[in-house]
């Protein structure tokens, strides 16, 4: 929608990036990724993550756990000929305010987070069954093998203390043995790869995963990893990115009021984690201006005293008739901030794909040809329920490729940090 003011198209503008754009922040991306695979130190850590492609021939019953942010779930999954059955799960939260507990937070320690994580998994264990397990931790960890990797940092505002710099699946083994639990934790990996090893059941052509949710990253199939010669996914942390992006004003308050500033760069230029705060900084800035809210009765104290979460940015976008039924705003008002939203969420959707382009032009070493097939697998909040994302991520493809965006297909892949964990929990026992 267009706007009768210079000011406010401007802005808009600002969250734009064109086909040019696009292939020059792919090419960007792609030597990066390459210069991280020769061991030089660039802002994507390129991990590996010690896990190639799935046989399809896994089988046997394998407990998985998940904490990608505040919430943990843990799951029972049985795989038998290249079927999956869920058997039991628990899911609980980091916070409880009921329960005055708050495990996400400095002044709580490693062995009071994965005590509680092994007491979830008791609840959902059989007396006297013993199970190997998988590890979805999706967060920056130093990958060292298929069982042992190191957080190098937590992301998504946690601080909980002791477990920076330390073997998550160590401190994941030691509570379990504490509480006399015969679980083995035998892998670790984050959703991404997860999603990716999904997918590859499902897909022969799947070698990238993504997700576009809370948080943000990519991995992906190398076929000749510099440690094994051969087929190896790879864990790029691509939220930690920052190469030739266009940063905005609004993005660099968002950086700076962050817990890590400089870091995570375009972790919080597409993630839901940041969406919302994205758009409630554009809406401060056209409100400081009086281009937005200028009737006196509007509610902005309501308006701009809360946290701008993800689904409040879909609302906006959805429903403008009821922005004006809870602020008392104008309809011209309801309809620029579901604008400011659309320009968020389209530059998000376009980012994400310039960095998968990034990814491509590295698989295909054909400059900017994609002449392969390739299935991207995309896990994620944003990708799922935000209006149109789909339908911007294959726009975003067919203006950077044309017609070789015919080659590549993206697929919704659910619960990669569930029954991913428990394919590579199964990939592990084969390699014992």
């Amino acid at each position: 929608m267009g706007f009768n003011n210079d000011v406010v198209n401007n802005v808009l503008k600002e969250f734009e990036i064109d086909k040019d754009s696009m292939l020059r922040i792919a090419g960007l991306f792609k030597e990066t990724m390459e210069a991280g695979l020769k061991g030089e130190k660039t802002c994507l850590k390129m991990l590996p993550s010690y896990i190639g492609k799935p046989t399809g021939k896994e089988h046997g019953v394998f407990m998985t756990m998940d904490m990608g942010g505040t919430n943990l779930r843990c799951t029972k999954f049985r795989i038998k000929d290249g079927n999956f059955e869920k058997l039991a799960e628990i899911k609980e939260k980091l916070i409880n305010k009921e329960k005055d507990f708050d495990l996400t937070k400095s002044n709580t320690d490693a062995s009071q987070l994965f005590g509680y994580m092994a007491e979830c998994m008791a609840g959902i264990t059989e007396p006297g069954e013993s199970m190997y397990l998988g590890n979805t931790f999706s967060f920056p960890c130093r990958q060292e093998g298929i069982n042992e990797a190191y957080l190098i940092h937590w992301t998504k505002e946690i601080t909980t203390s002791g477990v920076e710099g330390q073997n998550i699946n160590k401190l994941l083994a030691d509570a379990l043995k504490a509480k006399n639990i015969n679980i083995e934790p035998v892998a670790i990996l984050n959703d991404t790869v997860g999603t990716l090893l999904v997918a590859m059941y499902s897909y022969q052509d799947a070698d990238i995963g993504s997700i576009m949710g809370t948080g943000h990253n990519t991995c992906y199939l190398e076929n000749n990893h510099p440690i094994n010669g051969g087929k190896m996914i790879v864990n790029l942390e691509s939220g930690n990115y920052n190469v030739g992006l266009p940063v905005t004003k609004y993005d660099e308050i968002i950086d700076k009021n962050s817990q890590m500033p400089g870091l995570q760069l375009l972790e919080k230029m597409v993630s839901g984690y940041y969406m919302g705060s994205i758009v409630k900084e554009v809406c401060k800035d056209l409100y400081n201006q009086k281009l937005l809210f200028a009737n006196d009765d509007s509610d902005t104290n309501t308006f701009f005293n809360q946290n701008f979460n993800a689904l409040m940015v879909e609302n906006f976008i959805l429903y403008p008739s009821q922005t004006t039924e809870h602020y008392n705003c104008t309809m011209v008002d309801a309809e620029l901030i579901k604008s400011i939203s659309e320009a968020v969420l389209k530059r998000t959707v376009r980012l994400v794909a310039t960095s998968h382009l990034g990814i491509l032009f590295h698989q295909e070493n054909d400059g900017t040809r994609v002449k392969n097939k390739h299935i991207i697998a995309i896990d994620g909040t944003i990708y799922e329920k935000m209006p149109k994302a789909p339908k911007l991520m294959e726009e975003a493809f067919a203006d950077a490729l044309g017609q070789d965006a015919e080659n590549i297909g993206i697929r919704l892949v659910k619960d990669g940090s569930g029954l991913g964990a428990a394919i590579a929990a199964a990939v592990a026992t084969t390699q014992k």
